[in-house]
C-alpha cells in the first residue's frame, strides 16, 4: 500500500507517468490510416469545397480561400475528438483501464495522457490544414498574436469536445459503435453551422439558430483571429462557449471514468 500509494503521488509521477500514456497513445495514432485522416483528407475537403464553391460565393464578394480553412480546422478537431473516443472505448474493452487502475498510477495520468496526445493531434491538424489553406490563399492577416490564439482556440475546441467523447466511448466500450454515434451530432452540427456557407444563406427562420450556435461561434471567432481586425468579442463569445462545453463534458467524463472498470 505504502509503495502503491507513493508511485502515485506528487507532480512529479502526475507529468511522467501523463507523458508515458500520452506517448503510447500517440503511437497507436501512427497509421497509416490516421495519416490519411489528418493530411489527406484536409487537402481533398479544402480543394474540394474551394473547387465547388469558390465561384460561386467570389463572384459574391466573399474571398471562400480565406472563408473555408477555419471552417476545415474546426471540422478536424471534431474528427480529432471523435477519434479519441472511440480510442477510450478500445482502452476499456481492452482493459487498459482496468490495469491503470489496479496499478501504482497516478488517476489524473491517465487523463492527462489523453488530453497530452489529442492537444498533439489537434495541433497537428491545424498546422496541416492553416499550410493546405495557404496554398489555396488563407493568410493570418492579424499578427503572430492572432495567430496564435488561433490555433490555442482550435485546441481548446478540440480538447472540449474530446471531454465529450470520452464520456460517450467509457460509457459504450464498443469503439464501432461509439464511432458510428458520434458521427451522426459532428454531421449535424457542422451543416448546421456557419462552416460552408454564411449564416444569411439558410433560411430566415434558421438564421439565428446557425449565428448562435457553438459551432458557427467558434469557426466565425477563428475567421475573426485570421483577418486583418479580429473582434475580440467575437472571440471572448467563442472563448465562454468552449469553457461552457469544457466543464460541462469534463464532469460528465470524470464521472464516467469513476464507473469505468
Amino acid at each position: 500500500m505504502t509503495a502503491a500509494a507513493g508511485t502515485e503521488a506528487g507532480l512529479g509521477n502526475l507529468v511522467a507517468q501523463g507523458a508515458v500514456l500520452a506517448g503510447r497513445n500517440l503511437r497507436h495514432r501512427a497509421t497509416v490510416e490516421m495519416a490519411v485522416m489528418f493530411v489527406v483528407f484536409p487537402l481533398i475537403f479544402v480543394f474540394g469545397f474551394l473547387l465547388l464553391f469558390g465561384r460561386l460565393f467570389d463572384a459574391r464578394g466573399l474571398d471562400y480561400g480565406q472563408f473555408l480553412p477555419p471552417a476545415i480546422v474546426a471540422q478536424w478537431m471534431f474528427t480529432v475528438a471523435n477519434t479519441s473516443g472511440a480510442a477510450s472505448a478500445a482502452d476499456r474493452a481492452s482493459g487498459m483501464y482496468r490495469r491503470c487502475l489496479v496499478m501504482p498510477v497516478n488517476r489524473g495520468a491517465i487523463a492527462l495522457g489523453r488530453i497530452a496526445s489529442e492537444a498533439v493531434g489537434a495541433f497537428v491538424a491545424v498546422v496541416v490544414i492553416s499550410l493546405t489553406g495557404h496554398l489555396a490563399g488563407f493568410r493570418f492577416h492579424g499578427g503572430v498574436l492572432a495567430a496564435c490564439g488561433f490555433v490555442a482556440l482550435a485546441v481548446a475546441f478540440a480538447l472540449a469536445l474530446t471531454a465529450g467523447t470520452t464520456a460517450v466511448g467509457l460509457s459504450s466500450g464498443d469503439p464501432a459503435a461509439v464511432a458510428t454515434l458520434l458521427n451522426l451530432p459532428y454531421l449535424a452540427l457542422i451543416m448546421l453551422s456557419t462552416a460552408f456557407v454564411p449564416a444569411d444563406a439558410f433560411p430566415g427562420w434558421l438564421e439565428p439558430v446557425i449565428r448562435n450556435s457553438p459551432v458557427s461561434v467558434v469557426i466565425d471567432a477563428l475567421r475573426s483571429l485570421a483577418s486583418a481586425s479580429p473582434s475580440w468579442v467575437e472571440v471572448r463569445g467563442a472563448v465562454v462557449w468552449v469553457a461552457v462545453l469544457a466543464v460541462v463534458f469534463g464532469v460528465a467524463a470524470s464521472r464516467v471514468f469513476r464507473r469505468a472498470r
